[in-house]
C-alpha cells in the first residue's frame, strides 16, 4: 500500500533548508507549529497547523517559512493516489497522536503515520469539492474583476458566505478571499515578468483598483515591492 523512502521530523527554524525540490516520489509536508507558504502546481497558499502539502513525483514544491516552523516532511510510494496541493483535516486529533508517535519513531512506525496520514487526506474528500470546484472556477474567470467580493461568489453559488468560508478553507485550506488575493498576486507577478505594461495597467489587470493599493498587498505578502520583484525575476 505504501512504502516509505524518507522522513523528517524537524524542530523550530526560520527557513527550509532548500526553497524548491522535486521529487522522483509522492513526499508531503506539513506544519506542526508556525506556518509556510506552498505553491505545488496551480495550488498555492498558506499552510498551518492541520493542512498537508502532498506533491506528486515528477511534482515541484516550493515553500517558504511565514514564521519559525517546525514541520514532518516524508517521501513515499503508494498505490492510493492522494491529491496533490494542500488538504486540511478534519481529524486533528487524531493528526496531533500520529504526530506524537513520531517522537521516539522508528521506520515501522514512521511508515504507519505516513499510512495514516494518506487514508486522512482521502477521507477529506467529500462533495464539498464540487461546490469549491465551482468556487474556484468563478474566482478564475472573475479575478480582475476590483467589485468581486466573497457575497458576490457566494450568491453565485446559492450558500451563504459564512458556509462557503468554511467548506472551501476545509478543501483547499485557505478562505476564499485569501486564495482570490493568492491569484490575483500570482497574475501580477506573471505580468511583471513578461509584459512592459506600467503598475497601474497590471493593477487593472488584476483587480485592483490602483498601483498604490497593488503595491502595498504586493510588497506585504512577498517581501518585495512589484518595482524590486520585476528587477530580480526577469532573465
Amino acid at each position: 500500500m505504501l512504502a516509505l523512502d524518507g522522513y523528517l521530523v524537524a524542530p523550530l527554524r526560520s527557513r527550509f533548508s532548500l526553497a524548491v525540490d522535486t521529487y522522483d516520489t509522492w513526499c508531503l509536508l506539513l506544519p506542526i507549529a508556525g506556518s509556510f507558504d506552498y505553491e505545488v502546481g496551480d495550488a498555492h497558499g498558506t499552510a498551518k497547523f492541520g493542512d498537508v502539502v502532498v506533491c506528486p513525483p515528477g511534482g515541484t514544491l516550493r515553500r517558504r517559512m511565514r514564521t519559525r516552523t517546525s514541520f514532518f516532511h516524508a517521501r513515499f510510494t503508494t498505490s492510493l493516489e492522494p491529491r496533490p496541493g494542500c488538504t486540511r483535516l478534519r481529524d486533528l486529533d487524531r493528526l496531533r497522536g500520529n504526530l506524537a508517535l513520531l517522537e521516539n519513531a522508528n521506520t515501522a512506525i514512521a511508515t504507519h503515520v505516513v499510512t495514516d496520514l494518506v487514508l486522512m487526506l482521502r477521507r477529506a474528500r467529500s462533495p464539498q469539492d464540487r461546490l469549491v470546484h465551482s468556487a474556484m472556477t468563478y474566482l478564475l474567470e472573475h479575478y480582475a474583476s476590483p467589485e468581486l467580493s466573497l457575497s458576490e461568489l457566494a450568491s453565485a453559488l446559492g450558500i451563504s458566505p459564512p458556509q462557503l468560508s468554511r467548506r472551501f478553507r476545509d478543501v483547499r485550506g485557505v478562505t476564499p478571499v485569501a486564495y482570490l488575493r493568492d491569484l490575483r498576486l500570482q497574475k501580477a507577478r506573471e505580468l511583471l515578468t513578461e509584459s512592459d505594461d506600467t503598475l497601474q495597467v497590471i493593477a487593472e489587470h488584476t483587480g485592483y483598483r490602483s498601483a498604490f493599493y497593488l503595491s502595498r498587498v504586493f510588497s506585504a505578502q512577498t517581501g518585495q515591492s512589484p518595482s524590486e520583484y520585476r528587477r530580480t525575476s526577469r532573465v
